[in-house]
């Protein structure tokens, strides 16, 4: 019997992962089925769970095969590029040209607004989430402080928050995009996402500006009043 080496092994493996994310875009998370799955990959369900022994294990899956691939490209790609400022462009460039690919994919962006929806009854899908968001910021995190060491931010910036915003921004710019349809405009959002970066820049001469306190909670107007656990009317 043929030895199966271990690049037979990734290449099935991902193949599986694919068809999945595939299936997910297309029924939702609830709905697919590992027969689907199946279906999608035209292997056998011994091949499927030789693998996979569940939906959570192949969102996880998932989850890691695409961020490793989108960050392994865009570290090569920055690794071109010299100037600073030419890198930053760069970095939101990418995230653009991959939001432009998966608008274009079956599913792309609905399958992260999918995951979004289902996080709080699935455990998976909210690790899935969480595992993607520190790839993000921990991306983010690395180019503020490159910025940093070239005096091209403020030193006084609090880096952990910036790249946590910024992390936020961007998942509401795929979100812009969903609201906006054939309306969306890739040079408009862009544009937007560089103009937040210019204030960093801008901010690298000033001295440090009295951090904002944030304001006390206090209860929404429209629940006042309302007894504890009854809707409104």
């Amino acid at each position: 019997m043929p030895r199966v080496t271990e690049a037979h092994e990734r290449e099935v493996r991902e193949r599986i992962v694919r068809a999945s994310l595939r299936v997910f875009a297309e029924k939702g998370f609830d709905r697919a089925t590992m027969q689907d799955v199946v279906r999608a990959s035209g292997l056998s369900v011994g091949a499927i769970y030789t693998y996979f022994r569940s939906k959570d294990e192949l969102i996880l899956a998932g989850c890691d095969l695409i961020t490793d691939q989108e960050i392994g490209e865009l570290r090569e790609r920055l690794a071109a590029i010299d100037g600073f400022r030419e890198r930053i462009a760069a970095a939101v460039g990418f995230f653009f040209d991959q939001l432009d690919f998966e608008r274009e994919d079956v599913g792309g962006p609905r399958l992260l607004v999918e995951a979004w929806a289902a996080a709080d009854a699935e455990p998976a899908i909210r690790e899935m989430l969480v595992r993607r968001r520190r790839e993000v910021v921990g991306v983010t995190v690395a180019l503020l402080q490159e910025g940093l060491a070239r005096g091209e931010f403020p030193r006084w910036i609090d880096i952990g928050a910036v790249a946590a915003g910024f992390a936020a921004l961007l998942d509401g710019v795929i979100l812009e995009a969903i609201e906006e349809g054939a309306g969306y405009r890739r040079r408009d959002s862009e544009r937007r996402v560089l103009a937040m970066l210019e204030l960093l820049f801008a901010a690298a001469a000033s001295e440090r500006i009295p951090p904002i306190a944030a304001a006390r909670p206090l209860p929404y107007p429209s629940a006042r009043g309302r007894e504890p656990g009854r809707a409104a009317s």
